[in-house]
Order: structure tokens, then sequence, then C-alpha cells
């Protein structure tokens, strides 16, 4: 919960006061809420809550309200109006490859993933298909499985590359002048929100030890990927200041409060009519400091995370020139 004496009500999401354990009992109420934006927020009733500060106490109301779910869940969303195609020469012959091997320790890991993708409707399984990539398993931080198809040696190496310009870091942080809080989003397995268009599917092909899959969806590892997620983002927020997109990080700031909270209203409202869904636990509110895109920012200054300087200040120095294009 947080205070903003300037509020005309006070409101407290459901979920918070599931968190509470009901121990305030809530009343029917004719209230009506609408954002600056003019979208209604479900009112589900009303409850009386003893208030105390300093030395004052009061009975107050306090509207509870449903959580915005169709924008923070954790559900693969769909991106409204649109299909990612890939766009290959003409000329290219089509490029097959067998399944690699994998390692015994994964394998029962990259099935159960392959099982999770294909009942989200990620991926479906093919009998035959003339293009074919092998996948490489990514072991992720919490021991799960990314499934990478190996586009290298297929596809990115015959497809005309979305160039679709992604801004430098340097560039981004110089749009953050004045900016007081933070708020930085999480997207949703962010590539796959986007679908493929029907031509585009058998170019993103993987071989697996369990047979062929097609993808349905934008998947990572294929070149113009984060050229076509850049442009769907920045279509999404054009006309709204005070907003960062760089691929799938997102941060938003403001000069003050209230214009911080009305770009953040703002933004939510176009997440929810594309269909962009964010995960809330991996969400950062009105922070006084994020870590965004390797760096640390708070309005005094921008100054990169302590590991990243690390890294750099424990790496070898270099003997020759391969290993010194290497360190640059």
């Amino acid at each position: 919960m947080e205070i903003d004496t300037g509020a005309s009500v006070s409101i407290m999401s459901e979920d918070t006061y599931k968190d509470y354990k009901s121990k305030f009992r809530i009343e029917p109420t004719s209230a009506k809420l609408r954002t600056h934006m003019g979208e209604q927020i479900p009112v589900i009733g009303r409850a009386i809550v003893n208030v105390n500060y300093m030395k004052e106490s009061a009975k107050l109301p306090l509207l509870i309200v449903k959580p915005n779910k169709e924008v923070f869940k954790d559900e693969l969303g769909t991106v409204k109006g649109m299909k990612a195609k890939i766009y290959v020469d003409e000329s290219a012959v089509p490029k097959y490859f067998k399944a690699r091997p994998l390692p015994y320790a994964l394998k029962d890991k990259v099935e159960m993933e392959l099982e999770r993708l294909e009942k989200e409707g990620q991926i479906q399984q093919v009998e035959f298909s003339d293009w074919a990539a092998p996948i490489v398993p990514v072991v992720k931080e919490n021991g799960s499985i990314r499934i990478c198809g190996d586009y290298k040696v297929t596809v990115n190496a015959v497809s005309n590359l979305d160039n679709y310009t992604i801004p430098k870091t340097e560039d981004l942080y110089a749009t953050l002048g004045g900016g007081q809080e933070y708020t930085k989003f999480d997207l949703n397995q962010a590539y796959q929100q986007i679908e493929l268009d029907e031509d585009s599917k058998r170019y993103v092909t993987i071989n697996t030890h369990k047979g062929l899959f097609r993808y349905n969806r934008l998947p990572y590892c294929v070149a113009s990927s984060p050229g076509i997620f850049q442009r769907t983002l920045k279509k999404v927020v054009q006309g709204i200041s005070n907003v960062l997109v760089r691929v799938d990080d997102i941060l938003i700031t403001g000069k003050t409060r209230e214009e911080h909270l009305n770009t953040l209203s703002e933004v939510l409202s176009r997440f929810k009519r594309i269909g962009i869904p964010l995960k809330k636990q991996k969400c950062v509110f009105m922070a006084e400091e994020v870590v965004y895109l390797g760096f640390k920012i708070n309005k005094h200054e921008i100054y990169p995370v302590e590991s990243k300087v690390e890294a750099i200040d424990k790496a070898p120095s270099p003997t020759n020139v391969t290993e010194l294009k290497a360190y640059l």
C-alpha cells in the first residue's frame, strides 16, 4: 500500500484485501471510479477502517477494487492486429538438419518444455518439413530450460534482416533527465506474444529427439525477432513521453509523481488493449532506484552495476589482436 495525501479516495486491490485475511468487512457502495483515460475501474465495495496518524485517529472509507488481471498475469498473451513475417530470399535452398544428441541430464527437461510449448500452442508437431534447425537447450537461472533453434545454420543465413533500429543504451539514458521515480516492466514471454504468419512458420521448424516441431509464434534466436519486437512495442507506446523501450525492457519515469502516474496509466491501458501481459511479481513500481540494462538509475545519477564493473576489472589483459578484439 502507498499513501497519497492528495487523493480524493483511498483504494485497495482485492488481492491486498485478501492478504489482510478479511480483518474488515466489505459493504456495498455506489461509488464509481475511472482512470484519467476514462476507463472504468471495477469497485467491489467499501470498507470502514481505522486510520491512525501520529496522535490522531479516525474511521475512514476504503474502496476495494478489482486488480487489472488482464494486464498482470502469467499467461501467454497475443498481440492483437498483427502477425510477424520472416522474409526469406526466394532463391534460398531449404536447409534441413538432423536433431543433435542431447546430454542425458537435459533430456527430461527438454521433453517437459516441448510439452509445455505444445500445450500453450506455441509449437505444433509436424511429420514433414523441408526446413529444420537443431535445437540448443539453454539452462536458465531457475534450472528450467529454454529451447532455442540454431537458426544461424538455417533461416538466419538466407533471410532479410529486419533492420528496425534498436536504440543504444546511452541514447536511452539521455532522455531520462528530470525523472524522480521509476517503473520497470517485465514482459511475459516477450517475443512469443506475436503470432507468425502462416508462410513464415515453416522456416522456424526445429528438429528434436521427439520429432519435428513448427513454431506458431515468433521464437527466440531468429535474427529478425529483436527488430520485429522493437517496432511492435514502439508503435504501442508511440506518442507517450517518459517511456524507454529497448526490445522487452521498458522503463517509465516522470518529472513529477502525477506525470509518472498518468504515463503509467496510459501505458497499461494500451498494453491491455493490444493484449500484452506483464509479470506483476517481476515489475517494479515507483521506485527511487532501479537497475535497467546493466545500470543503476536514480534521480541523481546513472552508474554501472557493480558486478558488470567487477567482470571488466578482473578480465585478463589481452595478449594478442584476437583477444583484444574479443575484449572490445
